[in-house]
C-alpha cells in the first residue's frame, strides 16, 4: 500500500510470523513521518514510497510484538525489508485496534465471500449420516412457600411427599420433551435432497423442537440469504453477503495459531441497526484457505416466528479438500408469561461419502422417507449409534420411559385408564357430554349432554335434541368418524337432523369418501356478510343428501367428485322465526318460490406442480412448493333424475400462490374466473354470489379474509355470466418499520393489499380496493395471536350514480384478529 506522497524510491517486502507464515493487515509506519507507511495484504507484502535516507521502520500488528528496523534507502531501486514478527503475551483484547483506513473485520471477510461459490459447491452431491438429539424443559416461577407454621407440620401419611412428587410428574411439573433421530441425507448439488429416516424415539411432546429434519435446510451461511421459513419470518442476511458491511459492522478480535501453523481470525459481528437483522456473534475464519472453521451467532427476538432467542453453532472439518459441517447446535427459548420454555439440539454429521453414483430416478419430489423400522428401534440400537451421551436428567427420564412404556401401552392398562374416563358422572350428563373410550382399540363415542341438547338461539327460536358421534382410528392411520344430531323446535313443531360418514381409507393418497344427509335450513349465500347471511331472504328449507370422494392421483393433482340431490322449498310466511335482531339486521319475509327438486354433479381438481413432500410408514406429509396452484371446478345442474330442473354447467378457474420476495415481506395472491356455460335452466340459489361487506352493524369494522373477499362491497353481488377477481396481499414483515428509529420495539409489522372484481351482467360493473395497515403479534397461551388494523380505499363503478345517502363509504377503518397454525406457523392471511 502506497503513501499519498510520490517518491521514485520505495521500501518493500513481506511480514511474517515465527513460523514463516505471512501476517496480514499489520501496519508499517515511518518514525517522525506521519505520511510515509502502509499496511500489509493478504500475502504479508507491503510497499510504500520514501526518499532517500535512513529510516526507523515500526511494523505493528494486533497479536504481535511491535518492530523496529533501521532501513537505509539508497539507490532507485525498490528497497526489500522483509521481517519477522514474534506472537505478543499479552491477550488481544488489551490492544487497542486504532486503524482508520480500513476495516480489517471486513477485509478479512471479503475473502471468505471470494471463495462462496467454491464452497457452495465444493462436491457435485454426498451421503452422510445425521444424529438429533432435541430437549425442551420448563422453568415456571413458583410462588414463595408461605411462612405458617402450619405448612411446617408433618403429613399424616409418611409417603405424602413421594406421593405428592409422582403427582407432579405426572400433572406436568418439571416436565421434560426429548426426541432422538438418526436418518441419513442424500444431496445432490443445487437442490437435490432425500432424507432416510432410519430410527425415531420420543419421550412426551417434542412437537415444539426445533431441527427435527433436513428438509426445510441447513443453516449455509455461505448463502447470501438463509431462508428459514420454520423458524425466521423473511430471509436472514447472511454476514457472508457481498453487501454484509451495509448489514453488519465487523471487527477482528482474536487472532489464533492452529497446530499445524496456520492462522484462524475471529471476527465478531453485529448489526448495524436491529431493524435490519438482530445477528450478532462470531465468525472463525481459516487464513490458508478463507473458509469457516466455525460460527456461533445469536438471535434475539426480531422477525423469529415463535422464539424470544435463538443461539445457533456450527463446527466444520476438512476431509478429501472438502470443509465439511460436522456439527449443529441450537438453543432456544421463549416466555410464556411465568413460564419460560427452553430447547436445545444437537446435530453430528458423520460417514460422509463424497460424489456418490445416485443414478437418474434416484432423486424426486418425495424429500423424505420414514422407513416403519424407525418407530421399533429399541435401547440397544441408540446405545450403539448414539454420539452424544445422555446427560443425568436424560437417562433418568428415559429409564422412567422405557420402564413405563410396556405397563402404559398394556391392554390392561389402557383399560384401566378407560375405565375412569368412562364413568358416567353428573357433570358429564349436564354440561360435557358423555364419552366412551378405548385406548386400545382406538375407538371414541360420544352423546351430548343435556347443556347441548338445548339449542337455544337457532333459525326458528329454541331447539332440543341429541346428537352422537363415533370415531375409530386403525394403525395403519385410516380413520372412520360418524356423527349424527335430531332436534325439534318448539315454535313451529318441527323435525330437523343430519347424519354424516366420513371415511380415510386411504392415507398416503388422501383417499377419502363421504357419505351425508340433512334436513334442516340451508342459506343461498353461505358467505355473505354477518349482517347479511342471517336475513330471512337468505334461508330456505332443504332436505338434501349426496356422495362426495377425494383422491390424490399423483403427486400434487388431488381429484374429486361428487354427487348431491336437494329438495328445496320456502319457509312459510307464517313460520315464527326470533324476532330478537330484526330491527338490527333490517330483517324482513323469507324468500317465497316454488318448491323443486335440484340434482348436481361437482367435479374438481387442483395441481401444484414440484410439491414437496415427506412419507411415513402409512402416510404422507405434504410440505409445499415454490410453484402456483392451479385449481378447476365444474357443477352441473342435470335435468330429469329425481325429477331435477336443474340444466346448467358452471366452470371456474383458479391460480393461488405465496411468495417470498427476498427481505422484502412474503406476498400472496388468488385471481379466480368462472362463468355459466350452459343457462338452460339456472335458478336464483345456483347463482354465483360474492361476499358483500358489512355495512352500518356491529360487525363493520371487522377486516373479512382479503383472498376470498373484499372489505367494502355495497351489495351481495351475483351472476351467471363472466366474472374475475383478483385479490393479492403483502406482508413487509418490518423491512420497512424496521429501519424507523423506535419501530423495531413496538413490534409493529406493515402490511399492504389490494382487491379488484369484475361482473358484465351488472353493466360491467368493477370495483377495486387498496388497503394498508400494521399488524403486530402477541403471545397468548402458547399461541400467537396477530391483532391489526387497517385502512381500506375503495372505488366502484356505480358509486356514483347512486343517491348520495346510498354511496358506500370509500374509506374505512378495520381490524382483523388472527391466531397462527401450531402445524405449519402460519397465519390465514
Amino acid at each position: 500500500m502506497m503513501s499519498g506522497q510520490l517518491f521514485g524510491q520505495s521500501i518493500t517486502g513481506f511480514v511474517y510470523d515465527e513460523f514463516n507464515n505471512p501476517i496480514s493487515f499489520a501496519k508499517i509506519y515511518v518514525k517522525n513521518f506521519t505520511n510515509v507507511g502502509g499496511v500489509s495484504d493478504f500475502e504479508g507484502k507491503y510497499a510504500f514510497g520514501c526518499d532517500y535516507g535512513s529510516y526507523e521502520v515500526i511494523y505493528k500488528c494486533i497479536g504481535f510484538e511491535d518492530l523496529v528496523v533501521k532501513v537505509t534507502v539508497n539507490s532507485l531501486e525498490p528497497t526489500v525489508q522483509n521481517v519477522y514478527l514474534k506472537q505478543a503475551d499479552y491477550e488481544l483484547n488489551s490492544v487497542e485496534i486504532t486503524a482508520k483506513k480500513k476495516n480489517i473485520g471486513w477485509s478479512i471477510v471479503q475473502n471468505v465471500i471470494d471463495h462462496k461459490k467454491e464452497m457452495i459447491q465444493q462436491v457435485d452431491g454426498y451421503t452422510c449420516d445425521i444424529y438429533i438429539k432435541g430437549v425442551e424443559t420448563f422453568d415456571k416461577k413458583e410462588k414463595k412457600p408461605s411462612e405458617d407454621p402450619e405448612d411446617d407440620k408433618e403429613p399424616d401419611d409418611l409417603f405424602q411427599a413421594q406421593k405428592d412428587e409422582i403427582q407432579k410428574k405426572l400433572d406436568g411439573e418439571n416436565r421434560l420433551n426429548m426426541v432422538e433421530i438418526n436418518l441419513t441425507k442424500h444431496f445432490q448439488y443445487p437442490n437435490d435432497l432425500k432424507e432416510i429416516r432410519n430410527g425415531y424415539e420420543k419421550i412426551g411432546n417434542p412437537n415444539q423442537i426445533y431441527f427435527q429434519s433436513t428438509v426445510g435446510g441447513d443453516f449455509n451461511f455461505y448463502e447470501s440469504l438463509i431462508n428459514k421459513e420454520d423458524l425466521h419470518v423473511s430471509p436472514i442476511v447472511s454476514p457472508l453477503h457481498p453487501s454484509g458491511i451495509l448489514t453488519y459492522k465487523y471487527k477482528l478480535v482474536e487472532i489464533t495459531t492452529t497446530a499445524d501453523n496456520d492462522t484462524i481470525y475471529t471476527v465478531e459481528i453485529e448489526p448495524r441497526s436491529v431493524g435490519t437483522t438482530t445477528m450478532q456473534g462470531r465468525l472463525y475464519i481459516l487464513k490458508s484457505e478463507w473458509v469457516l472453521v466455525k460460527v456461533d451467532v445469536t438471535l434475539h427476538k426480531g422477525n423469529l416466528k415463535v422464539y424470544d432467542d435463538f443461539h445457533v453453532i456450527q463446527e466444520f472439518e476438512k476431509q478429501d479438500s472438502c470443509w465439511l459441517l460436522k456439527k449443529q447446535f441450537f438453543e432456544y427459548s421463549t416466555k410464556y408469561g411465568k413460564e419460560t420454555v427452553k430447547g436445545t439440539t444437537n446435530v453430528v454429521y458423520s460417514n460422509y461419502l463424497l460424489n456418490p453414483d445416485f443414478g437418474e430416478k434416484f432423486f424426486s419430489n418425495e424429500v423424505g422417507i420414514t422407513t416403519k423400522e424407525a418407530y421399533e428401534r429399541d435401547t440397544t440400537y441408540w446405545d450403539l449409534i448414539r454420539p452424544i451421551p445422555l446427560t443425568p436428567e436424560e437417562q433418568i427420564k428415559k429409564f422412567q420411559h422405557d420402564s413405563l412404556m410396556a405397563v402404559l401401552t398394556s391392554e390392561t392398562y389402557l383399560d384401566s385408564v378407560d375405565a375412569v374416563f368412562n364413568q358416567i358422572t353428573a357433570l358429564k350428563i349436564l354440561w360435557f357430554g358423555v364419552e366412551h373410550r378405548n385406548r386400545f382399540n382406538k375407538t371414541q363415542w360420544y352423546i351430548s349432554s343435556l347443556a347441548n341438547f338445548i339449542e337455544p338461539v337457532q333459525i326458528g327460536g329454541t331447539r332440543a335434541g341429541p346428537g352422537a358421534s363415533y370415531f375409530k382410528k386403525w394403525k395403519n392411520e385410516q380413520w372412520v368418524d360418524v356423527s349424527t344430531n335430531t332436534s325439534f323446535g318448539f315454535n313451529n313443531g318441527d323435525f330437523r337432523g343430519n347424519a354424516r360418514i366420513y371415511h380415510r381409507y386411504n392415507p398416503k393418497r388422501f383417499g377419502t369418501y363421504s357419505v351425508w344427509f340433512d334436513k334442516g335450513a340451508s342459506f343461498i349465500n353461505n358467505y355473505d356478510a354477518w349482517g347479511q347471511i342471517f336475513k330471512r331472504e337468505n334461508i330456505y328449507e332443504n332436505l338434501q343428501g349426496g356422495v362426495w370422494h377425494n383422491i390424490e392421483i399423483f403427486n400434487g393433482f388431488y381429484f374429486s367428485v361428487g354427487l348431491r340431490l336437494e329438495s328445496r322449498s320456502p319457509f312459510d310466511l307464517d313460520y315464527k322465526f326470533v324476532t330478537w335482531f330484526d330491527e338490527e339486521l333490517q330483517n324482513g319475509p323469507p324468500i317465497q318460490f316454488e318448491a323443486y327438486k335440484a340434482f348436481r354433479s361437482n367435479t374438481s381438481f387442483s395441481y401444484t406442480p414440484g410439491q414437496k413432500y415427506v412419507s411415513e410408514p402409512y402416510r404422507k406429509v405434504v410440505l409445499g412448493s415454490r410453484w402456483p396452484t392451479f385449481s378447476f371446478y365444474w357443477e352441473k345442474g342435470i335435468e330429469g333424475i329425481f325429477n331435477s330442473i336443474l340444466d346448467y354447467d358452471y366452470l371456474s378457474f383458479e391460480v393461488s400462490q405465496d411468495i417470498q420476495i427476498r427481505t422484502l415481506g412474503m406476498s400472496k395472491y388468488r385471481i379466480k374466473t368462472g362463468m355459466f356455460t350452459n343457462q338452460d335452466s339456472v335458478l336464483y340459489i345456483d347463482r354465483k354470489f360474492f361476499r358483500q361487506s358489512d355495512q352500518d352493524n356491529i360487525f363493520r369494522f371487522l377486516f373479512s379474509q382479503p383472498l376470498y373477499s373484499f372489505q367494502n362491497l355495497d351489495s351481495s353481488y351475483e351472476t351467471q355470466d363472466f366474472y374475475l377477481e383478483a385479490h393479492y396481499i403483502h406482508h413487509f414483515n418490518g423491512a420497512l418499520f424496521n429501519k424507523l428509529p423506535y419501530m423495531k420495539k413496538t413490534g409493529l409489522q406493515e402490511v399492504l393489499g389490494a382487491g379488484f372484481i369484475y361482473l358484465p351482467e351488472h353493466n360491467n360493473y368493477f370495483y377495486s380496493e387498496l388497503f394498508f395497515g400494521v399488524e403486530r403479534t402477541f403471545k397468548f397461551a402458547r399461541k400467537r395471536l396477530r391483532i391489526g388494523g387497517y385502512m381500506v380505499f375503495s372505488v366502484a363503478s356505480n358509486q356514483f350514480a347512486l343517491p348520495k345517502e346510498d354511496q358506500p363509504k370509500n374509506v374505512q377503518f378495520k381490524v382483523s384478529f388472527d391466531v397462527m397454525d401450531e402445524r405449519d406457523l402460519k397465519f390465514n392471511f
